[in-house]
């Protein structure tokens, strides 16, 4: 189970104060509730079409340069407005998020989890590859999904359902209800071992997919620094550390706060963004829970029937988990239509599953146990949302909408000065290590 607690105290342990007036990784994991952020489902970001290079590739090419040459204000234009595309999806603190996300997975595991887990570590995404369907997550470039390579606990959890499914054929417990009754405390303590393995599973496939969102929330984040530092440099060229005009000064301050402020929710946004992509697996599985108990009376063979059940065992456990994770991703939210009382029931339904499926009364009352469980997963999934449209939402965007209008004013305000003190010098990319 996951502490959490543990992942509020993580985040505020990663708060660290800015650096430059613009290099923002500050979130208040405070702001929690009713009162964050962007998107359970985020849409991706217009940027402008200029490459992203991984660190390699930069020592070869020159980054974020167009083909044809370009002034000094065209240069800052095109520089400004992917920034300010960037700093809309708050990378910094949704970065101190995911990552303290990681660690609270990783802690939930214990040691030996934790170096099966590095074992398995995923690859950093290659800044410019895209998603199969052409698409780039959130605005940040990920690599494409590589599936991992089977090791030696994957053999020994599927050598372990092999076995189960012998050890079931020979008590000849599926066609007899005598005997399912006889062998229901064995069997009930084969399933609790063999859950207990699988949570492992669960846990480490939870711990891959956050780390994929982490590294590529530093992608994100490392391209927006660079950005900042190329800007900087064009910035200092021309003002030599001193504002061009009262009105420049005043924007940049009042761009500053909103900037601050819509990073302060930030951290928040991917809060919700997590807790809602586990909930909406749990809803999924709990679907497919049910399928699967529907198919197991008219299943014919008794190896048929025992793949159905445990089948059914192993997906309604994965979605008790992403339960379980998805409350402790918002350890100040009360998710509705969802009790502890009900969780245990359906954890006590899969330890008895394999023998229960076997009386007809007892197998109606697990059916309804899943039904009734699917379908409150689907009610807080659609409340969650709901919750998301009606005010999570707007709490980012009026800040969002600020720092968007402010950056837009400033930069015309900036490009009034540039052409009138150097109209028609041409930009030259300084060099970045």
């Amino acid at each position: 189970m996951v502490d959490p607690r543990a992942l509020l105290a993580n985040i505020q342990r990663r708060l660290t104060a800015r650096t430059t007036n613009r290099w923002r990784t500050v979130m208040i994991p405070g702001v929690m509730g009713c009162s964050s952020s962007v998107v359970l489902e985020e849409a991706v970001p217009t940027h402008p079409p200029t490459p992203v290079l991984d660190p390699d590739e930069q020592q070869r090419l020159p980054a974020f340069v167009p083909k044809h040459s370009e002034s000094l204000a065209e240069a800052y234009r095109r520089l400004d407005e992917e920034i300010c595309a960037l700093e809309s999806t708050t990378p910094g603190p949704r970065l101190m998020t995911a990552e303290a996300w990681v660690e609270l997975l990783q802690s939930a595991k214990g040691p030996a989890g934790i170096e099966l887990e590095q074992e398995r570590a995923v690859p950093a995404p290659l800044p410019n590859e895209v998603l199969p369907n052409g698409t780039i997550p959130n605005g940040v470039p990920g690599g494409a999904v590589k599936q991992p390579i089977p090791t030696e606990k994957d053999r020994q959890a599927e050598s372990a359902r092999t076995e189960m499914v012998k050890i079931i054929l020979k008590l000849d417990i599926v066609s007899n209800e005598f005997k399912a009754a006889q062998q229901e405390e064995f069997i009930a303590r084969l399933s609790r071992t063999a859950m207990d393995q699988e949570a492992d599973h669960f846990r480490e496939e939870m711990i891959v997919h956050a780390r994929k969102r982490a590294l590529a929330l530093r992608t994100n984040f490392e391209r927006l620094k660079r950005l900042y530092i190329e800007q900087d440099h064009m910035l200092t060229s021309v003002y030599n550390g001193a504002y061009g005009t009262v009105k420049e000064q005043n924007l940049d301050a009042e761009l500053d706060a909103a900037r601050d402020v819509r990073d302060r929710l930030g951290g928040a946004v991917e809060q919700w963004r997590i807790a809602g992509g586990l909930l909406r697996a749990a809803a999924k599985g709990l679907h497919q829970v049910v399928e699967y108990w529907e198919l197991i009376r008219p299943s014919k063979g008794a190896e048929e029937t025992i793949t159905l059940a445990l089948d059914a065992r192993s997906t309604c456990h994965g979605a008790l988990m992403a339960l379980e994770a998805a409350q402790a991703a918002l350890p100040s939210v009360e998710i509705p239509y969802i009790t502890i009382r009900q969780q245990s029931a359906v954890r006590h339904a899969l330890i008895y599953l394999l023998t229960d499926m076997v009386n007809p009364a007892r197998y109606q009352h697990t059916r309804d146990v899943f039904g009734v469980f699917s379908a409150n997963i689907s009610k807080a999934v659609h409340w969650l949302h709901e919750c998301y449209s009606e005010t999570l939402k707007q709490d980012f965007d009026s800040p969002d909408q600020v720092a968007t209008l402010l950056a837009k004013n400033l930069r015309e305000e900036r490009l009034r000065f540039i052409v009138n003190r150097m109209p028609n010098k041409i930009y030259v990319r300084p060099a970045i290590g």
